[in-house]
């Protein structure tokens, strides 16, 4: 899981980002709104957190902006000092998922992101937007994959091979159509380029007995992949045992 983190100097800044590193996440640190707003327009990440203490723009402009970009679907907390429940309403209204008062609680931030994860996965996937099967998710927008929340790069025609295959488990799917699909006519007869792909699409994913997954080859037919064991699901981050992160005010 990518998640960029947005603290302008705060103090917390980085045992935030040490936490959240620890919890075995990708983080980005921002330090300027500008910069947050211009990078998410470029790049995809799985959430962001935002501090409401900037040094150059005020918090709930940054939401809005992220908001209107590309990825204007990210989830996003907002990090506040202020649990007031006008400022809360501000904080919703401007497009914030969730708000989290400081001082930071480390295992309360990490059941939140756990929490927002969770549904926005939920949605996406009611919304077909995210593929699912066993540890695994693809994610129609971004065209990448996870396992076990891991971002995994794909190339274009190993991503829809994989939406394919995972869109269909359990059921055989015919050469000719994936190559349809694929590469928008049949292949020569004796053409390794779908056994070749499938092979690459393997070892990208790593798909395998140890991950719950399997692609068979089904004689004369075409491809399966199976689910080995419907129960297997994303490994989330254990909270961590400390309790409170440390208060830069002193208080």
């Amino acid at each position: 899981m990518n998640i960029a983190l947005l603290m302008g100097f705060s103090p917390q800044l980085r045992t935030v980002a040490e936490l959240l590193e620890g919890a075995g996440f990708r983080c980005r640190v921002f330090e300027t709104g500008r910069e947050l707003i211009h990078r998410v327009s470029q790049e995809l990440y799985d959430m962001l957190l935002i501090d409401d203490a900037l040094p150059d723009l005020p918090a709930l402009e940054v939401v809005r902006a992220v908001r209107s970009a590309r990825s204007r679907d990210v989830p996003i907390i907002l990090l506040a000092a202020d649990n007031s429940e006008d400022k809360l309403v501000d904080a919703l209204d401007a497009g914030a998922d969730d708000y989290v008062c400081r001082p930071l609680n480390a295992r309360v931030l990490m059941a939140r992101i756990t929490a927002l994860r969770r549904r926005v996965t939920g949605e996406r996937v009611r919304q077909g937007l995210v593929v699912q099967a066993g540890p695994y998710q693809l994610n129609s927008m971004g065209r990448f994959a996870t396992l076990h929340g891991e971002r995994i790069a794909m190339t274009p025609k190993e991503f829809d091979l994989a939406m394919m295959l995972f869109s269909n488990v359990g059921r055989v799917l015919a050469a000719e159509r994936i190559q349809q699909a694929i590469w928008r006519h049949e292949l020569p007869p004796l053409s390794r380029a779908l056994a070749g792909l499938i092979s690459r699409l393997r070892k990208t994913l790593r798909i395998g007995v140890a991950n719950g997954i399997v692609i068979t080859v089904v004689y004369a037919h075409g491809y399966r992949l199976d689910v080995l064991e419907e129960s297997i699901a994303p490994r989330l981050p254990k909270p961590p045992t400390r309790a409170t992160m440390p208060d830069p005010s002193g208080s």
